[in-house]
């Protein structure tokens, strides 16, 4: 995974993203935000993946994890971590945590 997120330039995925930056443990598909926006679900795909490189769902979860690892570093639990960012259970971040980092969130900072 990058280490970066690409940030999109339409307005309706700058209001999806400013929001999901301050409440990363936001549920909403993109099927609710597309209602919020007076937007198809399929035009806002295709915005994120033309504009970012990346599907809502993959944005989302690089977005989730960029900003555990802020956290993490700041000292903050696994637990507060996993459910501040969205997750469902800490057990459901260290799986996906792995997936991507290769390593489980209490390990990263160790090497």
């Amino acid at each position: 995974m990058a280490l970066s997120l690409p940030l999109p330039h339409d307005p309706r995925l700058q209001q999806i993203g400013d929001s999901l930056q301050v409440h990363l443990d936001d549920p909403r598909t993109l099927m609710d935000w597309s209602r919020c926006l007076g937007a198809s679900e399929k035009t806002l795909s295709r915005l994120f993946q033309r504009e970012t490189g990346l599907t809502f769902r993959a944005w989302r979860q690089r977005l989730r994890l960029l900003s555990a690892l802020t956290l993490l570093e700041q000292g903050d639990s696994v637990t507060a971590v996993a459910l501040g960012c969205g997750y469902d259970s800490p057990s459901a971040f260290i799986s996906v945590f792995r997936q991507q980092f290769g390593t489980t969130p209490g390990n990263f900072f160790m090497y």
